[in-house]
């Protein structure tokens, strides 16, 4: 299917506004917001907190592979009705999550809201700003976009926080019986219904479903550079670049859900305590938006990428060497925020790198999977920090190994070349 990807500077914001929506709709599917209900979910269907653990990690797992299809399908269908194939089905898994009884239908639930949720709506999210603005724009669009979702994040966090904290179970009476559902699953469910009768109406009104008119200053026409140069997927899976992006984006991934499911007991081997823990999740954000922004110009600027990975790759690896060292509070301040500098830019480079670099007529297919990737990684990240715990009595070992992998594909993000434009291999047939 051919998509223009040329839009009015007013719906160029309202893409970008709606984008990081629906990025915000795989809240259900994410770590962070099933942490929500997590101990509600243990204690009503009664699941041991270990097998809980292998259900999420087969549900991860098998979710990752929804990334593939929805990938090839958003090249050939397009954004638009991609986009609603996935919330309505998110929608009904959410709230069969939040009715579930026994393990099995909770399982089965889960399996499709992490496969809907984090996996599909991701992809489809970044690949809405992909295919609909031009590569010299791209830069500041997923900069702004990484911006919007953060904040429409911690606004989701923060709401469904006072939900938990303030809704009272239902009761009503049914044959003679009083049926009382739980608060969180008032909540839970409350969530479904909000993709289902806010997100699926606005990709209805906001997202085009034909080609959008040209605009004056700029070239849509079929031998213009933006649209012509694309590599096919199976070309732009033999090229060294997408590796170094894909596998070193995933290796960031898998640090940032080992330390983010075991910041606090991390923090706490270190001699700091809850609060400090609470405070750092703050202090985190805006640094963290800052470097979305920063990253995004310097793209749109014409910086290479190769170099902001490199960069960003090197201050990680560094920093997570220094980490086992931090002994005060002001050390630890320092090393968040400069983290939150370093994590905010790879995350805009993880949205911009496909299109910019392989061109727009198979990105879908291409984000896709190094989404996949992406998932299996954030999956075995909490294994692999819970080990170094379990083995040695110290998740020292996780951020000398996890630092030393970053600094290696930060010299060989420094060193690996962009193909030339004239040498690019353009799509099959």
């Amino acid at each position: 299917m051919t998509q223009s990807h040329i839009l009015s500077k007013k719906e160029r914001w309202i893409y970008i506004i709606v984008a990081s929506i629906c990025m915000v709709a795989t809240f259900p599917g994410r770590t962070q917001g099933l942490g929500l209900v997590t101990e509600f979910i243990l204690a009503d269907l009664h699941i041991e907190r270990t097998i809980y653990g292998y259900y999420n990690l087969a549900a991860t797992l098998i979710g990752a592979l929804f990334c593939i299809p929805i990938g090839s399908m958003l090249d050939k269908l397009g954004c638009r009705k991609v986009l609603l194939l996935i919330l309505i089905p998110l929608a009904i898994s959410v709230l069969c999550t939040s009715l579930a009884n026994d393990r099995i239908f909770f399982f089965v639930s889960l399996v499709f809201t992490r496969g809907f949720g984090q996996s599909a709506l991701s992809v489809a999210s970044m690949t809405l700003i992909s295919k609909y603005f031009p590569k010299n724009k791209l830069g500041s669009a997923m900069g702004f976009y990484s911006v919007f979702t953060a904040l429409f994040f911690i606004v989701v966090f923060v709401l469904m926080g006072q939900a938990l904290t303030h809704l009272k179970p239902i009761d009503f009476v049914l044959d003679d019986a009083v049926v009382s559902i739980a608060h969180w699953r008032v909540a839970w469910g409350s969530v479904g219904l909000i993709i289902l009768f806010l997100c699926v109406p606005l990709i209805l009104f906001a997202v085009r479903a034909s080609v959008v008119t040209p605009v004056e200053e700029e070239d849509n026409s079929p031998e213009s550079t933006d649209n012509k140069i694309s590599i096919s997927y199976h070309r732009a899976i033999r090229t060294n670049i997408f590796w170094i992006f894909a596998l070193s984006i995933s290796l960031f991934g898998l640090i940032n859900a080992g330390v983010g499911l075991y910041n606090e007991s991390i923090l706490a081997e270190r001699g700091f305590d809850a609060q400090t823990y609470y405070i750092l999740l703050a202090l985190s954000m805006p640094f963290a938006l800052i470097s979305n922004l920063g990253v995004g110009y310097l793209a749109q600027k014409k910086v290479k990428l190769t170099y902001l990975l490199s960069f960003s790759l090197l201050f990680m690896g560094l920093l997570k060497f220094a980490f086992p060292f931090i002994q005060t509070i002001p050390q630890v301040y320092a090393y968040t925020m400069a983290l939150s500098l370093s994590a905010g830019a790879l995350t805009v480079l993880f949205f911009i790198v496909w299109a910019d670099i392989f061109g727009k007529r198979e990105v879908g297919k291409i984000q896709g999977l190094a989404q996949m990737m992406s998932v299996v990684a954030s999956a075995i990240g909490p294994i692999f920090f819970a080990y170094s715990k379990e083995w040695t009595d110290s998740y020292s070992p996780a951020f000398f190994i996890s630092g030393g992998l970053t600094l290696i594909f930060a010299v060989l993000a420094f060193i690996v070349k962009i193909p030339q434009t004239d040498s690019l291999p353009t799509h099959d047939g």
